[in-house]
């Protein structure tokens, strides 16, 4: 009798335990459902010369904010930023626990990170123009700098035989495109497109022209074969995912979904 009462005892612990966690769990909204309109943060951005870049994005507990300078070809400060939302002044905000590096690139990769601080409190919001705007409490050092929502576009992807590069150019939201497609051992496409991104779709509609690229035994491209040059139009959109989806007049990439590789922060702009 002992042991049953015991067990029944035990039991109703556990129900219990498993109503209050469910409770929670009904209580529990993702940080864009709270604040919706803290998805127009939701981007890359960059300030006009490109040298400042940063990743805003959307957490389920909030959002973070990872930047980079770039101070030299091979050098960058960088700031990463938990952020919380003050809804009353609409405002990201850290309070205190941003972290700052100074960092050296070699081969592609950061070679070395030297921690500044971990104790920064920053915010973000965005002006009349839509512009984001920084606030570095800790060392005001971007105050007077403006940054421009650019996309999620900067990246290198893949599909299938096809690779794709899109590069910010480094002002007037203009992009660079290129494209390539190995057609067989000797013969490849090659697009070559640039547009402006479209902050009011989320979009990047580019136009341009591709070519048929044709090589010899050797290796070395053929200069007298036809290269077939046709202009081509496009409209690249980001899936939920976002990788790149491929709008087009050109039925060799019409309807493509290309996979994001995901380069580093430093290889977005020319």
């Amino acid at each position: 009798m002992k042991k049953l009462i015991s067990l029944l005892l035990v039991l109703t612990l556990v129900l219990s335990l498993s109503a209050a966690l469910a409770e929670e769990d009904s209580e529990w909204v993702d940080f864009a459902d709270r604040y919706p309109e803290t998805k127009a943060f939701d981007s890359f951005w960059v300030s006009g010369d490109g040298q400042v870049r940063i990743n805003a994005f959307c957490r389920a507990d909030g959002f973070e904010m990872i930047i980079v300078w770039m101070t030299g070809e091979d050098t960058f400060t960088s700031w990463e930023y938990l952020m919380t939302y003050d809804q009353e002044n609409r405002k990201l905000v850290c309070d205190g626990v941003g972290l700052m590096a100074e960092n050296k690139i070699k081969d592609g990769e950061v070679a070395e990170s030297k921690t500044i601080y971990q104790d920064g409190t920053a915010s973000f919001w965005l002006n009349d123009q839509g512009e984001l705007c920084w606030d570095d409490e800790k060392e005001d050092t971007f105050s007077a700098t403006t940054f421009h929502k650019i996309g999620y576009f900067p990246d290198t992807y893949t599909c299938d035989r096809a690779t794709l590069e899109v590069k910010y150019a480094g002002e007037d939201l203009i992009y660079d495109v290129n494209l390539d497609w190995a057609d067989s051992a000797f013969q490849s496409w090659h697009w070559n497109l640039g547009g402006n991104y479209d902050p009011e779709t989320d979009t990047l509609p580019v136009e341009g022209y591709k070519q048929l690229y044709t090589y010899k035994e050797d290796g070395d491209l053929d200069l007298d074969a036809d290269q077939q040059e046709t202009e081509v139009k496009a409209t690249f959109t980001l899936d939920e995912k976002r990788n790149v989806v491929i709008s087009s007049d050109d039925e060799t990439i019409n309807g493509l979904v290309f996979e994001r590789d995901g380069i580093n922060m430093w290889q977005w702009v020319y």
